[in-house]
């Protein structure tokens, strides 16, 4: 892998993961910051090769000067409108889990 692919790949994600952090305004966990890191990287290549390979229908993905430029400023919009979404879901989604057991009378 080179520089450029490395670059085009992470550096959005890693953009959009410290927009997260500043939209949630307290400082991630080491824990947090890898898993969310994980997540925005995954979610952000994955639209982006979508949208490569379906939209402009781009079946070899070589990672030139011009290509990485377009490919980094297209992960970067993505990774931040992730970024806003995911906070947005977080803070208007609340979820309850009731667990049930069985056998109540042992418990």
């Amino acid at each position: 892998m080179t520089f450029n692919e490395v670059m085009a790949l992470i550096m959005p994600s890693i953009i959009g993961l410290l927009i997260y952090s500043k939209l949630k305004k307290r400082d991630l966990t080491w824990f947090e910051f890898f898993s969310n890191l994980a997540l925005f990287m995954v979610i952000t290549n994955a639209i982006c090769y979508g949208i490569l390979i379906f939209i402009f229908e781009r079946n070899s993905l070589l990672f030139s000067i011009s290509f990485t430029m377009k490919y980094s400023i297209l992960a970067m919009f993505i990774a931040v409108v992730i970024a806003v979404l995911y906070r947005i879901v977080e803070l208007n989604i609340k979820m309850n889990v009731k667990v049930k057991v069985a056998d109540e009378k042992n418990h």
